[in-house]
This record gives C-alpha cells, sequence and structure tokens, in this order.
C-alpha cells in the first residue's frame, strides 16, 4: 500500500463521460430530481440515476431515457464550459485577430494539447512578413479554446517578452520568467525580429529550454527563414526549436501591402 497522501478530490473515481458521448471536463452533477418531471422520469429512474452518480450502479444499469438525462446534462454542461473558454479568449486576444477561425490542422493540434500536452509537438510558424503567421497562431489559440477544456496560455511579442523579463528596480524579473515559463500554452510572435544581444540570447535560450525540458507546448513564430534560425537566434536555441517545433511553413505575398494599395 502507497504511503503517499491523495487528496479525497483525486480519490474519487469520476464517470465515464467518454461512454456518455460527452466531452472530458468536470461537471456538476444533474439533480436526480429534475428526473421526475422530465418525459418518461418517474422515482424509480431518479433513484437508479443517482446509483450511477455515485458509483454504485453501471451505466447499463439505466434505462435510455435515464441515459440521456444524464447525457443532455453533462453535454449542457460541456457547451457551458466551452462558451465560457472562448469567451475568455475573445477577451484577451488583440482586436484585430478575434476574427481568426481554426484550420483542420489547428484544431487537431489544439485537441492534442488538451488531451495529451507532454508529447504534443510545439508549432514553429515559419514565412516572410505578411503572410499571416500571427494570425494563424491565435487561431491555433481559439481552437484550444473551442475544445471546451480550461488550459492557459499568454501571448506575447519577442519584443513585448523581452520588455516584460528586463531587469528593473521594484519588480521580480525572475517571478515574472518563471510565471511565463510554466504558461501552458505559450506563444511567442516573431522570434529573431528584435536584435541579437549576449542578454536576449540568454533569456531565450533560458526560455526555450525550460519548455523544452518540461516537455510543454508552445506557439512560435518567425521571419527568419529556417536556415538561417542559427544565425538569427544562436545554435543552443535553433538546435532546440528544431527538436521540439512542428514546422508550419506559410507562403505568399505581403497581405499588408495588398490592403494599403
Amino acid at each position: 500500500m502507497s504511503d503517499k497522501w491523495i487528496p479525497p478530490s483525486q480519490q474519487r473515481r469520476g464517470l465515464d463521460l467518454a461512454a456518455l458521448g460527452v466531452p472530458p471536463g468536470r461537471y456538476v452533477h444533474p439533480d436526480v430530481t429534475d428526473f421526475l418531471i422530465a418525459p418518461g422520469g418517474s422515482r424509480e429512474g431518479a433513484t437508479r440515476i443517482d446509483a450511477y452518480l455515485r458509483h454504485e450502479a453501471d451505466l447499463d444499469s439505466l434505462q435510455p431515457d435515464e441515459v440521456d438525462f444524464v447525457r443532455r446534462h453533462f453535454l449542457k454542461c460541456a457547451e457551458e464550459q466551452r462558451q465560457k473558454c472562448i469567451t475568455h479568449f475573445e477577451s484577451k486576444v488583440p482586436r484585430r485577430y478575434s476574427s481568426a477561425r481554426p484550420t483542420a490542422i489547428a484544431s487537431a493540434w489544439a485537441q492534442s494539447v488538451v488531451t495529451n500536452p507532454d508529447d504534443t509537438r510545439s508549432l514553429l510558424i515559419v514565412g516572410p512578413t505578411g503572410t499571416g503567421k500571427t494570425h494563424y497562431a491565435y487561431a491555433v489559440l481559439r481552437a484550444i479554446a473551442e475544445t471546451g477544456r480550461t488550459t492557459g496560455w499568454a501571448a506575447y511579442t519577442a519584443a513585448d517578452l523581452y520588455a516584460q523579463l528586463r531587469p528593473r528596480a521594484g519588480r521580480d524579473s525572475e517571478a515574472t520568467f518563471e510565471t511565463i515559463a510554466d504558461t501552458d500554452v505559450l506563444f511567442v510572435d516573431d522570434l529573431g525580429a528584435a536584435k541579437l544581444t549576449e542578454w536576449t540570447e540568454e533569456v531565450t535560450y533560458r526560455l526555450i529550454n525550460h519548455r523544452y525540458e518540461q516537455c510543454r507546448p508552445g506557439i512560435f513564430t518567425s521571419n527568419v527563414p529556417p536556415t538561417q534560425l542559427r544565425d538569427a537566434l544562436g545554435e543552443r536555441i535553433a538546435s532546440r526549436l528544431t527538436e521540439m517545433c512542428e514546422r508550419v511553413a506559410l507562403k505568399g505575398d505581403d497581405r499588408r501591402k495588398g490592403m494599403a494599395a
């Protein structure tokens, strides 16, 4: 018997939501008395549902209308949670990218992140200026929100990231670094755009290396061609990015020039 203490909340066995066709999540259980006024509801059915929710009976012990009652309740909870995640995303995303919508590939990556983050490789989105890298990255973050799973994320341009981490009087830059480094999903835009200095290289290396070692997924964009990453970011950073990332290459003309015309 293990001598490791486990909180009671983690000792309780969760319901098999997959068997109900419900996305994973932590949802409030239905009030079984509501089944009494549901179509086909009965006191016996409410008793069976209560036993199921208490793990005293299997799903197979419920009648079809009882299973449907439980399923509809949890699907409603899942949709409410999904809408909360999307609302949170839309409250944080820059207005210009609020209309970003994920592709099927972005949605598949997001699903992998929320179900198996440790084994999901990061994304390195590369391409010339104006090809939509930032828009694509925010679409990926929306895809995470659309899963309905509560996943923390943070987004910075490389310039803003360095501004946040630069030592200054009265601010604990190391605590700020730890908060950023441990974010569930970190998006850093325009890697390699800032002039490489000894300090920026060291900060970027520490950040990338931390996430590399802890297997935390991220999204990175860069205008720098892959063959020039080592010159722009340094050997250590480029090597880790190459190993930890799936590359997404965007091509085309600068869209901003077209809008300006």
